[in-house]
């Protein structure tokens, strides 16, 4: 499963920085984001699965409420270093 993740998360990576250097009027735009939707959708369905990433976050002692929140923070941050560059 862990093998599976990670080359779901290289094939998603490979259409995010594709679709960057795109225009939605471009050639096989519109293929990519359903195809990355679909990898994505079957990804969380995956993690959401006993065993899976989310279901073992929620059975840790972790702040999952916090977690989120500081990982909200953190992509606002990045967003506004890569908007200001």
């Amino acid at each position: 499963m862990h093998h599976e993740a990670i080359v779901e998360h290289e094939g998603a990576k490979r259409l995010i920085a594709e679709l960057d250097g795109m225009k939605p009027e471009d050639d096989y735009f519109d293929a990519r984001v359903t195809v990355l939707s679909e990898m994505i959708k079957h990804h969380v369905k995956e993690e959401e699965k006993a065993g899976g990433m989310f279901a073992e976050a929620k059975k840790s002692k972790l702040d999952l409420k916090d977690l989120g929140e500081q990982m909200s923070a953190r992509k606002m941050d990045l967003q506004s270093n890569d908007q200001a560059a």
